[in-house]
């Protein structure tokens, strides 16, 4: 007796998705980071040092370009003639700079952007705002102007560009209070570090390091260095670790990720969610448009379905039904406006081709 041989099953195959979904991948192989601190805790010269480092691990042609809101840049000189990478820079403390130096790099100027730093162009921006609304001091209602603005200008732009970014920020202590069970009263105390720039913009960054000077100058052996802890790591790898003195190789792990290139492109177009909502002017004009079809398919249907005969009425009851699915003037005249332009442009075809087939056979019923 012979065995019938099973057939394997083949597979079910996952059905198509169409673009608007995505295989998860890198889409920003862009390296964004930012270094807090304060005064002389050398965050403008480990930026440097990332950024010539970057400069050599992309292999890029372009110079660096840097955004200098302290004039500070002319020390970082001799670090970048000995890696032979030219400097282009733009001395400046106002946003409005700032972006224009922004769509320039989107455009191709350089690969790699140092904005050193944020915390002047934020204060800068800031104290523009306050002088064109004649006011010394904001109120609560100016941040919801000078929020929007900054995300709109540079918050955004500094996310999404095709571009590498290294910015630097000016540290301030975090105050917090609480009641002291001794004396009753509430007493500030400072609760951490923050950098001085819109509440937001220092998480925008795959990577936040915390600077920080330390020295030994009162032993017979002095010395100084700086230390950056990592506060925020997108990647995971380097959350949390601090380095002494540090540089590019120190990042590396952590740059390797972020620059892996996408398997696959996709192209991320965002649609506009303000279409979802209708204002009173688009609700005016909706109607407009509504009661303005509604008036040339009822001219047209009297210039063309004129007559009181059974055999007219008839024909015009056909003529609703097959441009319009329907014969109720009522359910007509409550369709929307693109239901009313897709039946108003069938009208005219099916009207023509009526008129053909009766001319061709007059005595057909």
């Amino acid at each position: 007796m012979s065995q019938n041989k099973s057939t394997a099953q083949a597979p079910a195959t996952q059905p198509p998705l169409d673009t608007f979904f995505a295989p998860l991948d890198n889409t920003k192989p862009y390296f964004k980071a930012a270094f807090e601190g304060f005064a002389g805790s050398g965050k403008t010269h480990t930026a440097a040092l990332i950024a010539v480092g970057l400069h050599k691990h992309i292999k890029s042609e372009k110079p660096v370009v840097i955004f200098d809101t302290e004039r500070a840049s002319k020390f970082l000189r001799p670090l970048f003639d000995k890696a032979g990478i030219q400097v282009f820079v733009r001395e400046s403390r106002s946003l409005a700079d700032l972006k224009i130096a922004m769509q320039k790099c989107r455009e191709g100027a350089t690969d790699i952007l140092i904005i050193d730093s944020i915390s002047h162009i934020w204060e800068d921006f800031v104290e523009a705002y306050k002088r064109k609304v004649n006011r010394s001091q904001l109120q609560f209602q100016d941040w919801g102007v000078l929020k929007p603005a900054w995300k709109r200008e540079f918050s955004d732009p500094f996310v999404n560009d095709a571009y590498h970014v290294i910015m630097t920020g000016r540290a301030g202590y975090e105050y917090g209070n609480e009641k002291n069970e001794e004396t009753g009263k509430r007493e500030i105390f400072k609760s951490g570090i923050k950098m001085k720039v819109e509440g937001e913009t220092a998480y925008e960054p795959d990577i936040l390091v915390l600077m920080e000077r330390f020295e030994k100058v009162l032993q017979e052996k002095k010395e100084v260095w700086r230390e950056g802890t990592v506060l925020k790591d997108r990647s995971t790898l380097l959350d949390g670790k601090t380095f002494r003195n540090p540089g590019f190789k120190d990042f590396k792990p952590a740059i390797d990720t972020i620059l892996r290139d996408p398997s696959v492109k996709v192209d991320r177009l965002e649609l506009d969610a303000a279409q979802l909502v209708k204002t009173e002017e688009e609700k005016r004009d909706y109607t407009r448009q509504r009661d303005i079809l509604l008036e040339k398919i009822e001219a047209f249907m009297v210039k063309h379905y004129a007559g009181q005969t059974a055999g007219m009425k008839a024909e015009k009851i056909k003529a609703l039904e097959a441009c319009f699915e329907s014969a109720s003037w009522t359910e007509i005249s409550s369709m929307s406006v693109d239901r009313l332009t897709e039946g108003y442009s069938k009208l005219h075809p099916y009207t023509e081709t009526r008129n053909a087939t009766a001319v061709a056979t007059p005595n057909a019923a």
